[in-house]
């Protein structure tokens, strides 16, 4: 039986070896802190809700010795859907198992003996909640499930299309649009009216990059290979007089042009990392819609069985981590063929690798004439750094916005004239770039985001005429002469769901701070930044020196109120890189320690923090457990009766 569901289940009982297991929490005081602040919902879990960790028994490990506390036993109301879950959705509205087809994806062999949670949570949870919630969001994205021609699964919603705006949590939106404080909702604004604030959390560490990948992937950051910025890794291993066995310590940064170490500039192939499946660890679903030969959906790699065209839209297509998210794997092919802007592709493109793009070696050519008639790309411009703040610099963002929207309308509008399926994948920058240099407050961040809404309701009300789709008018003027029909014949079956990869808060120039001197003797690296890596700081300790690093955070009292110190190993106990047994490959680029905010204090580099403080200026930022950064919306658009 290949349904998805069979396949969901096999992968869960795989997990069976935790079924006989009693929960292990660890016990050090800022876990204990950790579990009060949770409780209190002071900061948010990424898939458990406050209620788990209130009044519930585990039994904790504390200095090597078994103490019974409290008994956590979770119930399906403690499970809250997570982007990943979204993800694995979209993903199987695309036709795809999101989950690993190898056998031994979970076995002993490719992760870390440190898993989380506890013994029911395999069985009750993890193979029946988080499955069903995960098929339901498929449900509402994409229509009804049926069965196609060849027997599978297959969700009929002709044109589902997604929309990622970047920052833009359920607090920035309230602090940006106008929400009648009335009982009319016909008086709300538009996300107000649509969207369901409680339904969504980001993944932890709350950053584009460990979303992105998740996106990419279907999978949570404990098991691909992005959870943060600047990730300290290496490849291989020294041995003495032979320098050239492993390759350097490097920072790895994907959100780039190229995917590079960031201490050298270098590109990440030329130190040590063969493929860009090196650097992800897993593989993006997109590449299996056309080349995984056990993927659920094997019809589609015939070129007359395809099922949805992907269209992807944004001011980023044809660098590296966009290529990987969209199926590249980042080997050097010998024709140095054009990627789908025409640029010359070098060894590891991220949105190549997005869209299911590989080597494209000989082997693979067949696998390249159904990429080209599959995938569909475009470039939309970005705001330049300069205008930001200014009303320049808002009117660009929401005037690039547009043009994604029409690039987009154009695109389903040739899909419906061809009768073809279609996912599109539309992303914004904003308001995120916006907030990272003007905070959240600021009156040109509220004009990006009402907007970006303003948007969003013309693609909508577009969407809910055919006539006016196939008229290719879409301008503001057009749009209103027309009132979205009702009738079936006449409405695009058509669903758009907008959300936002993390939230953010404002940080003054008083609550950056440094490492003090006492804590980075301890440290080999320290990755901290006032964006967002400085929320849920890894520290990689001196070889020996963890009990120092740690005596010495707890002398240090700003330290110890503004933040937890957890072992990485205590993190992932505590499920916060996801339900999942984290990847070896992902473990050392954790570091020893991970230093969360519970609060605005932010660990900085030393010359942002003298930036910052010489011009008295907010920086937006984002990374750790704060509602504001884990609460992101989840605006569902759909036609009434397919709702």
């Amino acid at each position: 039986n290949n349904t998805i569901e069979s396949r969901y289940c096999y992968r869960f009982n795989r997990l069976s070896h935790f079924s006989n297991a009693t929960m292990v929490l660890p016990c050090s005081e800022d876990a204990a802190r950790l579990r009060s602040l949770l409780a209190a919902g002071d900061l948010l879990h990424p898939f458990l809700s406050s209620h788990y960790f209130v009044d519930r028994t585990v039994t904790c490990r504390a200095e090597g010795a078994m103490k019974e506390a409290i008994m956590n036993t979770i119930e399906p109301s403690h499970v809250q859907d997570n982007f990943v879950d979204l993800a694995a959705s979209l993903a199987i509205c695309c036709g795809v198992n999101p989950l690993p087809n190898d056998n031994d994806s979970y076995s002993s062999d490719s992760s870390i003996s440190i898993c989380p949670m506890p013994s029911n949570w395999n069985e009750l949870v993890v193979k029946s909640e988080i499955h069903h919630r995960r098929l339901q969001l498929a449900s509402e994205i994409g229509g009804q499930k049926t069965l196609d021609s060849s027997g599978k699964d297959w969700y009929p919603r002709r044109h589902i299309v997604f929309i990622l705006c970047d920052g833009m949590g359920n607090s920035v939106i309230e602090n940006s649009v106008d929400h009648m404080s009335t009982n009319d909702t016909d008086q709300d604004s538009f996300f107000a009216k649509h969207n369901q604030p409680c339904r969504l959390r980001a993944v932890f560490p709350s950053t584009t990059p460990a979303a992105l990948t998740t996106l990419a992937t279907a999978t949570w950051p404990g098991r691909h290979g992005m959870p943060g910025w600047n990730l300290r890794d290496k490849k291989g291993c020294d041995l003495p007089g032979q320098n050239c066995v492993a390759g350097p310590v490097v920072q790895l940064r994907v959100l780039a042009e190229h995917i590079i170490d960031d201490s050298s500039g270098k590109l990440a192939s030329e130190t040590g990392f063969q493929s860009w499946d090196d650097v992800f660890v897993e593989v993006p679903w997109a590449r299996k819609i056309y080349v995984d030969k056990n993927a659920c959906r094997p019809e589609i790699q015939e070129k007359n069985k395809i099922k949805r065209k992907m269209i992807y839209i944004n001011a980023y297509s044809g660098d590296d981590y966009q290529n990987w998210s969209q199926g590249d794997n980042g080997t050097e092919r010998s024709d140095k063929s054009e990627g789908n802007n025409g640029r010359k592709r070098s060894a590891s493109d991220f949105s190549e690798w997005q869209i299911g793009n590989e080597n494209f070696q000989s082997e693979t050519q067949r696998h390249q004439q159904h990429h080209s008639t599959l995938f569909e790309t475009a470039k939309i411009e970005e705001t330049a750094y300069d205008t930001l703040g200014t009303p320049k610099g808002s009117a660009d963002a929401i005037k690039f916005f547009r043009d994604g929207v029409d690039s987009a309308l154009s695109s389903i509008a040739n899909a419906e004239k061809n009768g073809d399926f279609t996912f599109t994948y539309l992303y914004t920058a904003h308001p995120d770039k916006h907030m990272h240099s003007l905070g959240v407050e600021h009156d040109e961040v509220k004009n990006v985001v009402q907007g970006i809404e303003s948007e969003i309701e013309r693609f909508w009300r577009i969407l809910g005429d055919r006539e006016l789709l196939l008229m290719g008018k879409y301008d503001s003027n057009s749009v209103d002469l027309y009132i979205p029909s009702t009738e079936e014949s006449k409405r695009i079956d058509a669903s758009i769901i907008v959300t936002a990869d993390h939230g953010h808060i404002t940080i003054p120039p008083e609550d950056m701070m440094t490492l003090p001197d006492d804590i980075l003797a301890c440290l080999e690296y320290a990755n901290v930044g006032v964006w967002g890596t400085g929320r849920h700081a890894y520290l990689h300790c001196r070889a020996g020196l963890q009990s120092m690093l740690q005596r010495r955070w707890q002398t240090n009292s700003e330290l110890r109120e503004h933040f937890l110190l957890l072992t990485v190993n205590e993190a992932i106990e505590c499920g916060l890189f996801g339900p999942d047994c984290m990847r070896w490959q992902v473990r050392p680029r954790l570091g020893d320690f991970i230093a969360i905010s519970t609060g605005r204090k932010t660990l900085a580099k030393p010359f942002e923090v003298d930036r910052c403080q010489h011009y008295c200026k907010c920086q937006g930022a984002h990374g750790s457990l704060l509602p504001e950064e884990m609460s992101i919306p989840f605006i569902l658009l759909a036609p009434p009766e397919l709702k």
